[in-house]
């Protein structure tokens, strides 16, 4: 029974893997294009990322959970009203955390304009959100009436290309002026307004809250990601960077589908043990078994690229169990007063980023870059 649970989760596993070496192209294109002449266009990076992270695991995670538990149907219906009350949070949401993402970035000392940071922050953020909502909803359906597990398949699928998305947003924004920011700025917010004011019912006020207090903290958490991984650029050199955007993904997706498998046995009252990851060992066994298999290939892209292939795999072996103990202690304890969807994801995907990123900081001192 256990054997069969573990070799039953590894193909979806595996799609899901697949889909984040997407991140490579995110990686070549942040390395490539990244504007050297504003000194801050580094920084925001990893906030805006996580930002959007929180965002889009909140929404994932409370519509795959809803459609495995029958709350939704997958459609369109004006009478799903549970559907597009997690939308309507989210929009929300990307505008508020525009501002949030912008703020450790202002007050930091740096010679910037303030206004430009949160309208970039808000074209990449917002825009990327509204952008993506309706792929996310189609993969969603999709798999669901397919019989497969959208908790499984969803978010690491739609991780890559949100990543791909933002940064393409956010190199294009760096390069608007300001007049044309303020105008998609406006053309953004116009159309988020629609959507909220339409259909903002039921605990619209609760979700955003919650998903605003997971992205702040995300937020806190991202910008200590940031140190970490200048200190292994010290160390190392820019090779890293082409890989370093798709092993954030794929640590994160590994986490997103242990915390969603959680918070769906807990919504059906499976969890019976005071450590749900117990309950759940067969399928990380599955899952840890292909991931370690995606971070050797990810090492022979770096092998490649002339650097050591050995960091990828130290990394994904030093931060595996560190993440598998924060997505047990962030869903056990989110769920004793809040929607774990709203904070699971979210914290631990941003999380992944952190642990992933001081990770390769460890591998890079200890065998070299």
């Amino acid at each position: 029974m256990l054997k069969k649970r573990t070799i039953k989760i590894m193909p979806q596993a595996s799609i899901a893997a697949l889909s984040g070496f997407g991140d490579l192209l995110a990686g070549f294109i942040l390395g490539s294009l990244l504007p050297t002449g504003i000194p801050w266009a580094a920084a925001l990076y990893p906030p805006l990322i996580g930002a959007r992270g929180a965002i889009a695991g909140s929404i994932i995670g409370r519509l795959t959970s809803a459609l495995n538990v029958g709350l939704i149907e997958p459609s369109l219906s004006k009478e799903n009203e549970k559907l597009w009350e997690i939308l309507s949070s989210g929009i929300s949401a990307s505008i508020l955390a525009s501002i949030i993402a912008s703020i450790p970035l202002i007050i930091s000392g740096l010679s910037i304009r303030p206004i430009t940071v949160v309208l970039v922050s808000l074209v990449t953020i917002n825009g990327s959100t509204l952008l993506l909502i309706p792929l996310n909803l189609g993969i969603s359906f999709f798999a669901f009436k397919r019989g497969l597990d959208p908790d499984i398949i969803v978010y690491p699928t739609m991780s890559t290309i949100a990543d791909i998305v933002v940064t393409l947003l956010y190199l294009i924004s760096l390069r608007m002026t300001l007049n044309s920011l303020i105008m998609f700025s406006a053309i953004l917010v116009g159309i988020s307004f629609i959507v909220v004011i339409k259909w903002a019912i039921g605990e619209f006020i609760k979700v955003l809250l919650e998903v605003l207090s997971a992205t702040t903290l995300v937020i806190m958490i991202e910008s200590v990601a940031g140190l970490f991984l200048g200190e292994a650029l010290e160390i190392s050199d820019k090779r890293v960077l082409f890989i370093y955007p798709v092993m954030l993904t794929e640590l994160g997706d590994f986490s997103s589908i242990v915390g969603s498998l959680i918070t769906t046995r807990l919504f059906l009252g499976m969890a019976r043990r005071k450590i749900p990851l117990l309950d759940i060992f067969p399928e990380i066994l599955g899952v840890f078994t292909v991931y370690l298999g995606v971070f050797s290939f990810i090492g022979g892209v770096l092998w490649l690229l002339r650097g050591n292939p050995w960091v990828s795999i130290l990394t994904f072996l030093i931060a595996f169990p560190v993440m598998l103990v924060i997505t047990n202690l962030v869903v056990v304890l989110s769920s004793r007063r809040f929607d774990p969807d709203n904070f699971t994801i979210p914290i631990t995907t941003s999380s992944a980023d952190l642990v992933t990123t001081a990770a390769m900081a460890a591998a890079v001192s200890i065998i070299g870059g």
